[in-house]
C-alpha cells in the first residue's frame, strides 16, 4: 500500500486517477458502441440489447459514476496502488479488439442457433472430469471457459460489457478487507481467491497485499495458466486447480477468502456448498468477500436490466441467482456480520466466520 497522502498531492493523484479511471470507460464504451452497431448492421439487431428506458438508463448511468468517483478516491488517498490503473500494449489492445467483433459475431450465430454445448477436442478433455454445471458455453464464449483463446479475450469482453467498469468492480473486493487491515502491507496475512478465473482480481490482490500469501483456485486449467501468467512470479503465490465446493485445504488455513463474479455461474446447491467451504477454511473471525452482480432486491426497478443479461448471454443459473439474495446465503451458512455493498451493477457482500 502506498503511504497515506494529505491535502494537493491527495487531490492531484485523485484526479489523475479519475481522469485514467473515466478515460478507460469511453474507452471501452465506445467499443461496446461500435459493437453494438456491427450486429445491427450484419443481424438486424442490437447485440448486446442496449436499455431503451431513459429514466432507467440515467440511474443507471449515474450509478456507473457514483462507483468510477469512489475507485478514484481511493487512489488519491494512499489506498490503492497506481500500478492497478497501468494500460496495456495498445498494439495488443487494437489486434485483439478484431478478434472481439469477429468473436461477437461468431456469439450471435451460436446463440440463433441455441448450441450452448460446443466444444473444441482440447477443450473437451479438459472437461471430462469437471462438473456438469461447468461444461458449458457460458456466455456463449467459444469453448466456455475451457480454452487459452477464450481466456486471452475474457477480461477485454468483460470491459466492453459493462463499459469500461470491469476493474473498479473488481476493486469493490479489496474494500473490506482494507477496513479490516489498513495499515502495512499484508505480512502474515494468508488470501484464498476461489474461482480466480483470468487473475485480474489476483492482481489487484497481489498489489494491495503485496507481503500476504495467496492462494488462486479456478476450474479451468486454461484460465489458471492464463492467471499464472498474469501474476509476477513469488513463492507468495500458490495456483490450484479446484472446484469452489470442495476445496482442497485444512480448516481455519485462510485469513480472507474472496471470490469475484462466481456465484452467478453456480447451481443455487453450489452456491451454499463454496460458501460453507469457505467459512470451513477461513479462521474464526476471518473474512469471505464475494463481488457479484446486483439482484432484484437492491434494485427491484433494475428488472429489465436483469433480466436482459440472461437473456443476451448464455447464463442458465443468473435468473435463479438474482432472485436469491447472495446476504441470505451468507447468514444461512453460519457467518456473521454480514453486510453489502453496491457498486454500478454489482454487489459486495461480505461476513466474517463467528469467533
Amino acid at each position: 500500500m502506498e503511504n497515506h497522502r494529505t491535502g494537493w498531492s491527495k487531490l492531484a493523484v485523485e484526479w489523475g486517477a479519475r481522469a485514467l479511471i473515466y478515460g478507460r470507460a469511453a474507452h471501452f464504451f465506445s467499443q461496446l458502441r461500435g459493437l453494438q452497431g456491427l450486429s445491427r448492421l450484419v443481424f438486424s439487431k442490437e447485440f448486446p440489447t442496449r436499455l431503451r428506458d431513459q429514466k432507467l438508463e440515467k440511474e443507471v448511468v449515474g450509478a456507473l459514476f457514483e462507483l468510477l468517483k469512489r475507485d478514484a478516491a481511493k487512489f488519491g488517498s494512499g489506498e490503492y496502488s497506481l500500478r492497478m490503473l497501468k494500460t496495456e500494449n495498445p498494439v495488443r489492445h487494437g489486434l485483439r479488439m478484431a478478434r472481439l467483433l469477429q468473436d461477437g459475431l461468431r456469439i450471435q450465430r451460436q446463440k440463433r442457433r441455441g448450441r450452448t454445448t460446443e466444444f473444441t477436442d482440447q477443450a473437451k478433455e479438459y472437461a471430462e472430469e469437471l462438473p456438469r454445471y461447468y461444461r458449458r458455453n457460458f456466455h456463449f464464449q467459444h469453448d466456455g471457459y475451457l480454452s487459452s483463446g477464450s481466456a486471452e479475450l475474457y477480461e477485454h469482453q468483460v470491459e466492453i460489457l459493462f463499459g469500461g467498469a470491469g476493474d473498479a468492480m473488481r476493486r469493490m473486493a479489496l474494500e473490506p478487507l482494507s477496513e479490516r487491515w489498513p495499515e502495512g502491507d499484508g505480512r502474515g496475512l494468508r488470501i484464498l481467491e476461489v474461482g480466480a478465473g483470468t487473475g485480474r482480481a489476483s492482481r489487484m490482490l497481489r498489489l494491495r497485499f503485496p507481503k500476504a500469501h495467496l492462494t488462486v483456485t479456478d476450474l479451468s486449467d486454461p484460465y489458471l495458466k492464463h492467471a499464472r501468467r498474469q501474476l509476477e512470479a513469488s513463492d507468495r503465490v500458490d495456483f490450484v486447480q479446484c472446484p469452489g465446493e470442495a476445496l482442497p485445504f485444512q480448516s481455519q488455513q485462510f485469513d480472507a477468502v474472496v471470490s469475484v463474479f462466481l456465484f452467478h455461474e453456480l447451481p443455487e446447491a453450489v452456491r451454499e456448498q463454496v460458501l460453507s467451504e469457505a467459512r470451513r477454511v477461513v479462521k474464526k473471525g476471518g473474512l469471505v468477500v464475494a463481488v457479484d452482480s446486483v439482484q432484484r432486491v437492491d434494485f427491484p426497478e433494475w428488472g429489465p436490466v436483469l433480466d436482459q443479461f440472461s437473456v443476451d448471454f448464455h447464463e442458465p443459473f443468473y435468473r435463479n441467482y438474482i432472485d436469491s439474495p447472495l446476504e441470505g446465503v451468507f447468514e444461512k451458512t453460519g457467518m456473521t456480520a454480514v453486510q453489502k455493498r453496491i457498486g454500478f451493477v454489482s454487489k459486495l457482500v461480505w461476513g466474517q466466520s463467528p469467533d
